[in-house]
């Protein structure tokens, strides 16, 4: 199988959620996995716009893209995202800036609540897993 097929389950016995997938089957592709990205500068890795939950959820974004651009793979190829944050709330009020990336089809996924992260200035983190189609695949 030279596509990755992506299919969107939803089980009627299990509650519609509008941030995400409750279950994602993929068949065909590549594994990719992205480490936790976090709001930094692509010059010297400093953390970056603190207290801007919209901003730093936006420039994590902007990071998985990149991520995911270097192996052949866009967005659409998240099946699973895991995001820490130290303010659910905070978070929940920025949710829709993935929603400029996460057009449909959305990946499963966590979210998780945490004391703090790598750095005082960040509040957010995301994780992923995608699958790459093989046509697209760029291998390193």
């Amino acid at each position: 199988m030279t596509n990755a097929n992506k299919i969107i389950v939803q089980p009627e016995n299990l509650p519609k959620r509008r941030t995400h997938s409750q279950v994602v089957a993929v068949t065909g592709g590549t594994l990719v996995y992205i480490a936790g990205m976090t709001s930094r500068s692509e010059k010297d890795a400093r953390p970056i716009h603190a207290g801007d939950m919209r901003a730093q959820v936006r420039q994590i974004c902007e990071n998985l893209d990149r991520a995911l651009h270097s192996v052949g793979g866009e967005f659409s190829d998240i099946v699973k995202t895991t995001i820490f944050t130290t303010d659910v709330e905070e978070f929940r009020k920025a949710n829709e800036v993935r929603y400029e990336y996460f057009k449909s089809d959305f990946p499963t996924g966590s979210l998780i609540g945490v004391k703090r992260l790598a750095h005082p200035d960040l509040m957010v983190e995301i994780e992923a897993v995608a699958v790459v189609p093989a046509d697209r695949f760029k291998p390193v």
